[in-house]
């Protein structure tokens, strides 16, 4: 029996239909998507990389250089970092040595991704712990595998 008064009082969000008691199964706990933290001073080249990160399904957080990337870190540890090489203030290499010393951060992966093509920035990319040194311009489909990769690992 409905007592329709009582219902035009009830507000919409509050009214229930009456339901018969029935167990409920707990709410399975959401995936957590994996989290990236693309770092470059270009602002066309970062929302491009971010964009293609969020596109391959992954949290996108950015930052404009090292400091700023390691004051989001500090926040919340991303899954996987992806830096330019030449930034202000504190650039790729700089980086990645600040996260290779500090113990929570050690093992975070870390992509440089760069227009410097040499082999002498490739082997300081190297010499600071950089898992991935890629060129710019930089083929899509290499850059998803290395992450993906660096990600199972992780």
């Amino acid at each position: 029996v409905l007592d329709l008064p009582e219902l035009l009082r009830t507000p919409v969000a509050l009214r229930q239909a009456p339901t018969l008691a029935q167990p409920t199964a707990p709410a399975a706990p959401a995936a957590r998507r994996q989290v990236a933290l693309a770092v470059d001073d270009s602002l066309s080249a970062r929302r491009s990389l971010a964009q293609f990160v969020q596109d391959a399904g992954l949290e996108v957080r950015t930052a404009r250089d090292g400091l700023e990337a390691i004051e989001i870190i500090n926040g919340k540890r991303p899954d996987i970092v992806l830096a330019d090489l030449e930034m202000p203030r504190m650039n790729g290499l700089e980086l990645a040595a600040h996260l290779r010393a500090n113990q929570t951060t050690r093992d975070l992966p870390v992509i440089m991704i760069t227009s410097r093509s040499t082999d002498k920035h490739r082997r300081e990319a190297e010499a600071m712990g950089v898992n991935v040194y890629l060129t710019k311009p930089f083929a899509e489909d290499e850059l998803l595998g290395h992450i993906k990769k660096l990600l199972r690992q992780a």
